[in-house]
């Protein structure tokens, strides 16, 4: 696990690894679709690459597969799946997939290969109709026929994971407390788990009432970065779960796609990146403990909405919030 307060901050067991940044879909406020994918480009995690990261950094036991685009659309994933699966390595998808493109050959691998172990679908809405509004070119029906395949093969493998669970946002075309009946009563005809989000861009529902009692969701005028019910944000995941691109490239946090830090963690290994000047340095920038503004003004996440609310709120990383 992380600990702070010793050398093993550099060498962090749980790590998040880009497989695929290619999307299929064109949802409406895709930052990845508006800037074109930033600097961190269009590709995919190549399963070579994938196995020489886990031998040069075997302190690494779990992995993050999903951030900006698509994993599914990896050509690789079932090789990378296996080649997790043999040096005993956990894989996750919880930022989530939309599961539009799957092949029969990586969910029965899936169910073969237990080391994946929990999957958050983003979907937004119980009907194509409500859905293909946010999540263009997508199609609700076909996702939820991979769920129930997915699920069969499951039962044919007598397999416990992947874990599933439905993340549905609280969106103008999403909020109507039919649809989130009609979401709830198939998520448990699914047998997986539905929770919702609030609109990041910071919509607030008309019939805000009926939606806090139907969700558990609670809405205030608190920025929505600083309102969860937990110390999570990205720039948490810089300290304890660093994000890496598909190519290598450091990220530092899932939303990270423009001013890089120019280290390729493939090359340099993950300890060696993560003790570099230019890493450590934001580390006390994100921490508010970095004095010299010259410097500052420089490093990669001085430019970032999300260090700029922190600012504007006083309310840096601490301590605790690494716990």
């Amino acid at each position: 696990m992380f600990n702070f307060f010793s050398n093993k901050k550099y060498r962090p067991s749980d790590v998040r690894l880009e497989a695929c940044s290619l999307c299929q879909l064109n949802c409406k406020t895709c930052y990845m679709r508006r800037e074109n994918s930033g600097e961190v480009g269009k590709g995919y995690l190549k399963a070579k690459d994938f196995e020489k990261f886990l031998l040069k950094n075997p302190f690494v036991r779990v992995i993050e597969l999903s951030d900006n685009g698509e994993i599914f659309l990896n050509p690789e994933l079932a090789e990378i799946i296996k080649i997790a699966f043999e040096h005993n390595v956990t894989l996750t998808a919880l930022n989530g997939v939309n599961f539009n493109t799957v092949s029969d050959e990586v969910l029965k691998t899936l169910c073969i290969f237990s080391n994946m172990k929990l999957i958050t679908l983003s979907i937004d809405g119980a009907s194509n109709e409500v859905y293909s509004k946010y999540r263009r070119n997508g199609n609700f029906d076909k996702v939820i026929s991979n769920i129930k395949k997915l699920n069969e093969y499951k039962r044919e493998f007598c397999s416990n994971t992947p874990l599933l669970q439905w993340q549905y946002i609280i969106m103008e075309n999403t909020c109507d407390i039919k649809e989130i009946q009609k979401a709830q009563k198939l998520a448990q005809e699914l047998n997986i788990y539905i929770f919702f989000k609030k609109d990041w861009s910071g919509f607030i529902p008309p019939n805000v009432k009926e939606i806090e009692k139907e969700t558990g969701l609670i809405y205030s005028k608190t920025s929505e970065i600083f309102s969860h019910n937990s110390n999570w944000s990205p720039c948490v995941d810089f300290f304890k779960n660093p994000q890496i691109n598909y190519d290598g490239r450091f990220l530092g946090c899932c939303v990270k796609f423009k001013n890089l830090y120019g280290i390729n963690v493939f090359e340099t290994g993950l300890e060696k990146a993560l003790k570099s000047k230019i890493v450590r340095r934001t580390r006390k920038l994100l921490m508010g403990k970095y004095q010299n503004k010259k410097f500052a003004k420089k490093l990669p996440c001085y430019d970032c909405w999300y260090y700029k609310e922190m600012v504007k709120n006083n309310k840096f990383i601490t301590k605790e919030d690494l716990k």
